[in-house]
């Protein structure tokens, strides 16, 4: 299947309260310097820069078991949704999220749900599974429970879940820790074992042809050495040319309708090494 014509919408989410640390509240802007949008233009895409999600001042930051900073994620859930709807009522358009953490695809599924309906797929690319439960006798982070969130009804978001059918998990090294919930997933010792394109068709494989699909991708998917700047970096993970590979095959598929990049750190990227790599590879991927 090959790609409809699209118009890329450039958000970025000057989000922190769903991760675990504060301090790094406006890593969207990299991505403009390292001039994503520039670079999509002479690329031949559609494409604009619509700015930030305002996200409100007042959010809580507190480390109260069992979600650190709750509500904040959930109300800046609501205000990412709000802005996303009028992008998604609008064929052919696609919000490109940058700036935010692993928590805000609970906020953007429940956002895409209310444009499709219930025929929609989240595929979650992270090196850790992100399931773990809230627990009452300690605090985590809502970037950490973010697919338990995702596909669980609990007091923490409006709902419905996903079914776990509807979820996948791609390039993780450590495993999950809710796995009786039966998310389905890929890990990077399969991705490499059949290659980073072979395991993108076979995930779109899964995935029903009317569904309406979510591509979610924490950096810590790729190794320490090629994107040093992740919000926590894994030793082990995809090189660079595999990522390339893997979200060369996913992001051109007709049925993505959002796409978003979590967890860069910009404090970590002083000379913008990482930054550049993630555009180099986004730009090659959606051009490609």
């Amino acid at each position: 299947m090959s790609a409809p014509a699209r118009t890329y919408h450039i958000l970025g989410v000057p989000l922190r309260t769903g991760s675990l640390y504060p301090g790094s509240e406006n890593d969207a802007q990299p991505y403009r310097d390292a001039q994503l949008l520039a670079r999509l233009l002479a690329a031949g895409r559609a494409a604009v820069d619509d700015g930030d999600v305002a996200i409100p001042s007042y959010l809580p930051h507190h480390a109260i078991p069992p979600i650190r900073s709750w509500p904040g994620p959930r109300i800046a859930w609501d205000h990412v949704g709000e802005r996303l709807a009028p992008i998604l009522g609008q064929p052919g358009h696609v919000p490109l999220l940058v700036g935010c953490d692993c928590s805000i695809v609970v906020g953007s599924a429940q956002a895409l749900r209310r444009a499709v309906g219930d025929d929609l797929h989240v595929l979650y690319i992270d090196g850790d599974f992100d399931d773990a439960a809230p627990d009452p006798a300690r605090c985590q982070s809502a970037a950490a429970v973010a697919v338990w969130l995702l596909t669980r009804a609990s007091p923490f978001w409006v709902g419905p879940p996903l079914a776990s059918a509807q979820v996948m998990v791609v390039g993780w090294s450590n495993g999950p820790q809710s796995p009786e919930a039966g998310v389905r997933s890929v890990s990077l010792a399969e991705v490499r074992r059949v290659g980073a394109a072979t395991a993108a068709r076979q995930a779109l494989d899964g995935i029903a042809a009317s569904a309406s699909v979510l591509v979610h991708l924490d950096i810590d998917v790729f190794q320490r050495r090629a994107v040093p700047a992740a919000y926590f970096p894994h030793a082990e993970g995809l090189s660079l040319a595999e990522g390339g590979e893997l979200l060369g095959a996913l992001l051109r598929d007709p049925r993505i309708r959002i796409i978003e990049v979590a967890e860069y750190a910009s404090l970590r990227d002083d000379d913008q090494r990482s930054v550049g790599a993630l555009v180099d590879l986004l730009v090659g991927s959606l051009t490609g």
